[in-house]
């Protein structure tokens, strides 16, 4: 799991970028798609530089850490490289979406680790 939570992130930001797109009726277009996730994606890898998620990648605040660098510098980004608008409400739907998915996979981890542990004590004894 160390290894891989970065890829959970990813596909956090992947979907939040074409579950968007397709909602507002974009031709799947993979550049433009890329293009859309690029300055999410740049800062979800500031995100976790900053947080030094792989020491403790399954702990809520790298979670929530991680969420809110990615929201904050990836608007900024998108607003201030692309040239692309933040209204109101894509902000408050790009927090909701990365804080749920991005803490919400790290509470399910956290609780499928537990459980595997629970069982491998009770299989011991």
């Amino acid at each position: 799991m160390k290894k891989w939570f970065w890829a959970l992130d990813a596909s956090v930001v992947m979907s939040f970028v074409i579950i968007g797109r397709d909602s507002h009726g974009f031709v799947t277009d993979w550049s433009e798609t890329m293009r859309v996730a690029v300055p999410f994606l740049t800062a979800l890898l500031i995100g976790i530089i900053v947080m030094r998620a792989w020491l403790k990648p399954l702990a809520i605040m790298t979670g929530a850490g991680i969420a809110a660098t990615t929201v904050v510098l990836g608007l900024m980004m998108r607003h201030f490289v692309l040239d692309a608008g933040i209204a109101q409400t894509f902000i408050l739907l790009t927090a909701g979406w990365m804080f749920a998915w991005m803490v919400g996979w790290r509470l399910v981890a956290r609780v499928i680790v537990k459980v595997a542990a629970a069982r491998k004590t009770a299989s011991v004894v």
